[in-house]
This record gives C-alpha cells, structure tokens and sequence, in this order.
C-alpha cells in the first residue's frame, strides 16, 4: 500500500472524498451534500464519470431517507486517506442510520442482491457497493457491540484502520482521535476480534504483514495471530487467501514467527517476540526487515 502524500487531517480526507465523487457541490435542505455530473464533453463516460454515477445513486438514496443518514465507511475511507483519489480501488461500503426499506425500490431498480449479512450488494458502473442498516451489523445484532448511535459503529470493525465514519449529507467524520495517527504511522490494532467470517480476518491481518502495510502492531494483535496459528494451519489460511485475493502474498516465515510466539505466552510480549525470531533464524528462516521491526507497543 503506498503512502505517497497520505492525508494528514480530517479536513484534507474530506476534500479527497469530494474530489473522487464530484467537482461541485449542491446544497439539500441547507446543508452540504456532493454533486454529480457524469456526461464528459464528448458525451463518454471515463473513471470519474463512473465515480460520480455513483454519488448520484447514493444521492438518490438519500432523497428516500428524508431526515435520516447515510454513512461511507471502512475501507473507502482507509484508502483514499492513504492512496488519495488518483489510487483508489476500494469497494465502496454504506451504513443507514434510518429505515433501510424506504430505499428498497431504488436497490431492486439497481439489481442490488441481498447478502448473507442482512445488507445488499450492488453494483453501480463497475463499482461493487455493500449497503446495510446500523443496527443489522453483524456485531451489533449479534449483541457483541451495544447500539447507542452511529459512533457504535467504529467498535464494530475488525481494525482499527476501519473504524471511520463519513456522513455523506454533512461531510463530518466519526473516528476515535488517534485515527489518522496510527493510519499514517501504519500502528495496526484489533478493535474486535468476533467476526463472521474469522479465517477471512486472519488473512487480512497476515497481508497486512506481508505485504509491509503495517510497521508496528500492539500486543493484540500479536496475541491474536499467535492464538490463529493454533486454530488454522498455513495451508487453510493460503487456501482463504487465493480465494478471496486471487493470489497469496503470506510467508511461511511470517506465519512461523507468531507460531512460535504462542509457545513463549508465559513471558512478556518484547521477549517472547525475541525468542520467537531468534529460533527462527537458528532453523535458517529470514524475515523480512519490516518483520523484525514490528513495535510491539
């Protein structure tokens, strides 16, 4: 994941979001809202027309909602806030703090499908778009997270580079205070481990690894993977991994080291992770230069 020109503020997260769906602003019932205008001059649709059909159909869904929200959350946010507008690929995921089933003509009219989480999958010219209500997230109707709000949402999420929140009418975020700190300082945290899909969470976390998105990690997470070596083999965590991302970007040796982290769980974290690595080298591992310097904060 690169990290030219990473966003350092709310303020400048908030321009890439307007920048990405539109070039102009339009006001609903006196507040701020993001326009579209997907016709280019030669009556094509390009890449950011697309983007902006998209703003439409969110738009459109905000119409229906009247005085309720629409929320962009996780991952769009991340990735624009790391990548900027000119490298996002991200999914594109929506939160409804209101009554979901007064956008339903809307989705059916789209062919959005509904998923196995309650929520449903469209997709808008080439953009895959996951839309569900607050309180049918996953972790909230399982009564793992209270509901008391919208905030409630950025204790749902797997880590905490994805517990943000942007209201779509307003522009304003929802994140703890150290959000874009340990996004931009690649400080990688669970906030939940419950999740439905569990070896799908390993594997995002062993990616991030891997791939060198993350520079330091805190001890959850290091004990959560440590626990993970114990419950699925490399071999099952590959398999997850090409199915989902088409490819397999985890080490072995990445894998190894927080086995080997379990058998040490007796001792504190700086030493365990010591131990950990030091075996490792004695059996003729090398870990990558990132992997040895992992902060365990």
């Amino acid at each position: 994941m690169s990290t030219n020109n990473p966003a350092t503020s709310l303020d400048k997260l908030k321009r890439r979001v307007e920048r990405l769906f539109s070039n102009q602003h339009k006001r609903i019932r006196s507040k701020s809202q993001l326009k579209f205008n997907f016709k280019s001059p030669d009556n094509k649709i390009n890449k950011s027309a697309l983007r902006n059909e998209v703003a439409d159909f969110i738009n459109r869904l905000l119409k229906k909602l009247d005085h309720s929200d629409i929320y962009l959350f996780g991952g769009a946010l991340r990735d624009l806030a790391l990548l900027g507008r000119s490298g996002f690929n991200s999914d594109i995921d929506l939160v409804v703090d209101g009554d979901l089933e007064r956008c339903l003509t809307i989705l059916a009219i789209h062919g959005a499908k509904k998923n196995k989480f309650g929520g449903y999958r469209v997709n808008i010219a080439g953009w895959p778009i996951d839309i569900w209500g607050a309180k049918d997230t996953w972790a909230i109707k399982q009564g793992i997270v209270h509901y008391d709000g919208i905030s409630s949402l950025i204790n749902t999420t797997v880590l905490n580079w994805d517990a943000i929140l942007m209201n779509w009418r307003t522009g304003d975020f929802i994140c703890r205070d150290n959000y874009l700190d340990d996004l931009l300082d690649r400080k990688l945290d669970i906030v939940l481990i419950d999740n439905p899909n569990p070896i799908g969470m390993i594997v995002r976390v062993f990616r991030h690894l891997c791939t060198k998105d993350a520079k330091s990690i805190t001890p959850a997470v290091a004990n959560y993977l440590a626990d993970c070596s114990i419950k699925y083999t490399l071999e099952e965590i590959r398999a997850s991994e090409l199915a989902s991302y088409g490819n397999c970007v985890i080490e072995p040796a990445i894998y190894r080291l927080f086995e080997k982290l379990k058998s040490y769980e007796e001792l504190d974290m700086p030493t365990r992770f010591k131990n950990a690595s030091d075996d490792l080298i004695k059996e003729g591992t090398t870990l990558s230069f990132y992997q040895f310097e992992l902060e365990l904060e």
